[in-house]
């Protein structure tokens, strides 16, 4: 036996595979920001998304009227996987969380683009016709000057928030095996 380094103990050899050790692998601010953006989602499907203004009134209708119930579904859901992406280290889990908030992303952008979307489903949920509550929600947004509200723009950004650092996380931990 050799004295290497003045001990009797045996030495062992660096990693071959040159890679960043183990604990060195996501940041744990990716994840928690990640998260952070999938509880804003959930927390503006409460807020409005789209208001208006007609004779000095103003009124607005809130996700949960509408596209807000699958968004509220799909941020817990993201957010549970990204979770368990955190406690358990699966590149897989960063990634799921991020393309489940895409979906939010599209749905935002398509109710931003079209708010009487938003109007139509909260008047099928009173209990008007799909076709009565299309031509009356056209209407209504052209009369009262409807428009993308606070709570849309927090839930885009909240569902971006998660995609960019779900994708981060994923790739930050792919990487570092």
């Amino acid at each position: 036996m050799s004295n290497y380094g003045g001990s009797s103990y045996p030495q062992t050899a660096p990693p071959a595979h040159g890679g960043a050790p183990a604990d060195a692998a996501v940041p744990k601010a990716f994840p928690i920001v990640a998260i952070v953006g999938a509880v804003l989602v959930l927390a503006c499907t409460w807020v409005n998304w789209v208001v208006g203004e007609a004779g000095g009134e103003t009124g607005g209708v809130k996700g949960k009227d509408g596209d807000g119930v699958i968004t509220l579904i799909v941020s817990i859901v993201a957010a549970l996987a990204l979770i368990g992406a955190m406690v358990t280290k699966k590149a897989l889990l960063y990634l799921g969380g991020a393309v489940l908030s895409l979906v939010t992303v599209v749905f935002a952008v398509i109710n931003m683009v079209d708010p009487a979307r938003l109007v139509a489903a909260k008047l099928e949920s009173e209990g008007a016709s799909s076709a009565e509550a299309e031509k009356y929600a056209e209407q209504v947004v052209k009369a009262a000057d409807f428009s993308a509200g606070p709570g849309l723009y927090m839930v885009l950004i909240g569902a971006l928030l998660t995609v960019v650092f779900g994708v981060l996380g994923f790739m930050k931990s792919r990487n570092s095996r």
